[in-house]
């Protein structure tokens, strides 16, 4: 369940970078398109052989993609100008939990992201009980003894995480969410009984926690996505949600832009800008008509007059926009003051 292997066909160094305190600068901004969640035929639960899947995603336009397999390290060749960068996904699939899960399991699972392959072997003593913040402590510290970036998925997969927990986990450093994880059954908008993913993390951000929200595929399926659905199986598919990353074409300077929140995320909605400033959060949409919505501890408001700034409340603002087409974009939050032990993004 917490074995580590490695499949490196084109090693790299990533080291992962000291956090940055300064918040995302405001202007004219180069993104790049990147993916943090996905799946090869080195997972079990997908068709596709990692090259096959690497230049899918070179075909869709991304600029830079992670390889996410479960307990296993993959790495394969850049395609052209898209970096292909080493990750895992650490998956701890455990009958029982603390607090015990809704169904017949608990799918705790956290994201190895832009893994140094010249890090040394990973010393991580085995989770010492099944309470959840210990197995999820226990799959962070892994993750950044690989000297990587953690990233907590899926947060409503099976109601694994909720605000607290978050919050009491984002208090030990940088850290990703998945507020947008694309595959069909995150159950992203919760039900009756649980809050969206978005609503937990406004809850973990009014609770003090620094936290950088994502949108990813979690994809399994590719070129056998149809067939996959002809034979009656659920297809997870790709190219449904991403970051957009303010970075040179540098997997060092990529990782650097993620543990900062010098990203967006969207599942198709794109921005001309978007950054913290002394006024406020500023966001210019691509699509000049689209709807911008100012989110802070209060709930969510329109922006000011010029109908591009978000002014910070009490704690934190972020923004969510929603284009014409229906889509839309999640930008990071910009906070009241710096907290304590991470970023100000």
């Amino acid at each position: 369940m917490f074995a580590v292997l490695a499949v490196c066909e084109s090693p790299r160094a990533t080291q992962q970078p000291a956090p940055d305190p300064t918040p995302a600068p405001r202007g004219p901004a180069t993104f790049l398109k990147g993916q943090l969640h996905l799946h090869s035929n080195n997972s079990g639960d997908s068709r596709t052989p990692p090259d096959e899947v690497a230049r899918w995603y070179a075909a869709h336009g991304y600029d830079f993609i992670v390889f996410t397999d479960h307990n296993r390290v993959t790495d394969t060749a850049d395609v052209g100008d898209m970096l292909v960068l080493p990750g895992m996904e650490i998956t701890m699939n455990v009958d029982d939990c603390d607090p015990p899960p809704e169904g017949p399991l608990c799918p705790l699972h956290v994201n190895a992201l832009a893994i140094d392959l010249h890090a040394p072997a990973p010393s991580v003593p085995s989770p010492a009980d099944h309470r959840r913040d210990t197995l999820y402590r226990h799959g962070i510290a892994l993750a950044r003894s690989l000297g990587a970036i953690a990233q907590i998925n899926h947060p409503n997969f099976h109601y694994a995480v909720d605000a607290a927990l978050l919050a009491t986990l984002a208090g030990e450093g940088p850290l990703l969410v998945e507020i947008a994880n694309e595959a069909i059954d995150s159950n992203n908008a919760g039900d009756a009984r649980h809050p969206s993913t978005e609503a937990i993390w406004d809850d973990a951000l009014r609770r003090g926690a620094v936290v950088w929200g994502t949108a990813t595929d979690d994809a399994h399926h590719y070129a056998d996505a149809e067939a996959v659905r002809a034979a009656g199986e659920l297809a997870f598919e790709g190219d449904r949600g991403w970051v957009m990353v303010r970075a040179d074409r540098d997997a060092d300077a990529i990782a650097a832009a993620l543990l900062r929140g010098d990203f967006y995320a969207t599942n198709g909605a794109l921005l001309d800008e978007v950054g913290c400033a002394a006024t406020g959060l500023h966001v210019v949409p691509s699509d000049r008509r689209a709807r911008i919505e100012c989110i802070d501890a209060a709930g969510v408001r329109a922006p000011g007059s010029d109908g591009l700034t978000c002014a910070l409340g009490d704690r934190f603002v972020r923004a969510r926009v929603h284009d014409r087409a229906g889509r839309t974009a999640w930008t990071q939050p910009c906070f009241s003051a710096p907290r304590a032990g991470a970023d100000a993004g």
